[in-house]
């Protein structure tokens, strides 16, 4: 508040923003004024010069601006900015994190809906006293607050946040529960800790300084496309994915890309080596003796038909174990799926050769709709287009790790009762997929809405499975498929040029292929290798099951788990976790987690 200085000092806000140093290992800044203290963590990726350096402020010294992220359409904005006369003197330096600044200080919040990109942002304006908080629309970067009196912390970073002697890590129990059936540790605002909030994907605030009010509202990015004939879509696709992937090739740093030898990575990696003077491509694979790995080969075999290089970084028993406790500890959340520990440990390899830029295929299904057998399902679904929470409990149910109507079983009576009896994630769930069905509209169907729903509940905990497993070894994480104006192309074509389901005629299922992604095979059909363009959707094949009883005695040993699973439950659990390994991935996690902060 005015008037007020922060509720901390200097030396404590400057150990809050060290929290997150692998987020940011080439530089740290830190800006008080009166009321107001912005810290940063710089990982130099754009103008790598201290003239990138942030917080970062406008000559006159009236905003003040800290920034991680992206932003893809800068080239454009700085000649609008420089056309208007909005920059006296012009830019000082390559940055975008200045074009940002300049928007800003021109045209406000408007700013937000004119960023093509990946943001958290932070801008403080010292005349107004207001605080003006901003996350891009698809939620690739993460963003958190807190709200004490008169007060707003934030941070990329919940650990940060729980770093203020003032905010008392306490246990979210709503969400704790919820975790368990989504493996997600962020869902809408909520968090794992009570009154640590994240901003909503899309969502920007205000607070006052002066009058302490906050202000929370929605912004979008991003121009619809008209729907195309056949031949003009395919070559439409083509384009906008390329401009997409060249886009996110801008940087200072040499960039590299993920390879699984599935159709999206494949793709990514085929536009970015025509735009790169010699791309290196990384893939996971298994050690030997823990099975075999599909994606690998079809790595290799995408790499020698777009002639790039390529290099695999394989993954076993006791690094899988050792990474998984490391990262709940430094994270201070449990991880979502098991895939994150494969994905940091590459990024591990990737920033210890020296690149700091990763491009990866994430959103490509939620936005082209490639999860055939989810979608298959969802068209089999006989869903009332009245009824909001039945959609809502049909994703819930058809995807849970722990089916909700265990809960009761699985959890104490105490703490199933402080989880609400799960009443608020079937609340969450049933007013996103509502939330959904209005987006479509009336002429959307039932499936318009499933993948809607997909892509507001599953890819942001996708994209922020990257971010957490790719900025924990300080590295950039990008996404060309989750991308406004790839999003707004996606959304304006018909169902039927994504997925085209198979039909039912009552008694048999006719013969219509399952395919997903459609306009997007089709349009790079014989550009890349047709075992991979017919290839159907799989997920890395981690053997994590058969791993998961050498940290079962977690379960044993965490207070916080004897106190929050019923001991019959975790006993069993424990005694069995490949047997109950959709119960044991979940439960072990929150154990190390509550382990972590409460013994």
């Amino acid at each position: 508040m005015r008037g007020k200085r922060p509720s901390v000092d200097e030396a404590t806000a400057i150990s809050m923003r060290d929290v997150m140093q692998k987020r940011g290992p080439d530089g740290a800044g830190f800006w008080f004024h009166e009321n107001s203290m912005l810290a940063h963590r710089r990982l130099a990726i754009r103008d790598v010069t201290d003239a990138g350096a942030q917080p970062m402020a406008t000559p006159d010294g009236r905003f003040q601006i800290v920034y991680n992220g992206e932003l893809y359409n800068d080239k454009e904005l700085r000649a609008e900015l420089l056309g208007i006369g909005a920059v006296p003197g012009g830019f000082r330096s390559d940055c975008d994190t200045e074009t940002i600044l300049w928007a800003f200080a021109t045209w406000g919040q408007d700013t937000w809906n004119r960023l093509r990109g990946m943001f958290s942002i932070g801008v403080y304006d010292t005349v107004a006293h207001r605080l003006s908080l901003a996350r891009d629309p698809l939620g690739i970067k993460p963003l958190y607050y807190h709200l004490g009196v008169g007060e707003v912390v934030f941070a990329s970073e919940v650990n940060a946040i729980l770093a203020h002697p003032n905010v008392t890590p306490e246990p979210d129990m709503a969400m704790a529960s919820a975790y368990l059936s989504t493996v997600r540790s962020v869902m809408g605002h909520r968090t794992m800790f009570e009154g640590v909030h994240a901003m909503r994907p899309g969502e920007a605030l205000i607070f006052d300084a002066t009058s302490g009010d906050v202000g929370l509202f929605k912004h979008h990015g991003g121009v619809a496309v008209a729907g195309q004939e056949d031949t003009e879509l395919l070559e439409h696709t083509r384009l906008m994915v390329a401009d997409s992937a060249a886009r996110h090739l801008a940087s200072d740093v040499k960039v590299d890309a993920f390879l699984s030898g599935g159709l999206d990575s494949t793709v990514l990696c085929r536009e970015a080596s025509l735009r790169t003077g010699g791309l290196h491509a990384w893939c996971s694979s298994l050690e030997r003796g823990d099975g075999g790995s599909e994606d690998a080969s079809h790595a290799c075999e995408a790499a020698d038909f777009l002639g790039i290089e390529h290099s695999e970084i394989s993954i076993g028993r006791n690094r899988f174990v050792s990474r998984w406790t490391d990262m709940v500890s430094e994270l201070g959340v449990p991880l979502s799926t098991p895939n994150e520990i494969a994905i940091h440990d590459l990024c591990l390899a990737v920033r210890k050769s020296g690149t700091k830029v990763i491009l990866s295929g994430e959103g490509a299904d939620e936005i082209f709709g490639g999860y055939e057998m989810t979608l298959q399902a969802a068209a089999d679904f006989e869903l009332d287009p009245t009824d909001t929470r039945g959609g809502g409990q049909y994703q819930l149910d058809s995807s849970a790790w722990v089916a909700p109507h265990l809960k009761e079983r699985l959890l104490t009576t105490r703490s199933f009762k402080d989880a609400g009896a799960d009443a608020w994630v079937h609340q969450h769930y049933g007013e996103t997929f509502g939330a959904c069905q209005k987006e479509m509209g009336v002429e959307g169907t039932a499936l318009d809405a499933h993948l809607r729903f997909l892509r507001h509940q599953n890819l942001p905990g996708l994209l922020q499975r990257l971010d957490t497993s790719s900025m924990l070894a300080s590295v950039e994480g990008r996404t060309p498929f989750a991308d406004v104006e790839i999003l707004s192309f996606a959304e304006a074509l018909p169902m039927v040029s994504k997925f085209q389901p198979s039909v039912n005629n009552g008694t048999s299922t006719l013969a219509v292929a399952v395919t997903g992604k459609l306009a997007l095979r089709r349009a790079y059909k014989g550009l890349i290798p047709t075992s991979i363009e017919t290839r159907a959707k799989h997920s890395f094949p981690l053997p994590f099951e058969s791993w998961l009883a050498d940290s079962a005695e977690t379960l044993k040993r965490s207070d916080f788990a004897r106190e929050f699973f019923a001991a019959d439950m975790r006993m069993a659990v424990a005694a069995d976790p490949s047997t109950h390994w959709r119960f044991a991935w979940p439960m072990i996690n929150l154990s190390l987690w509550g382990q972590h902060w409460w013994g």
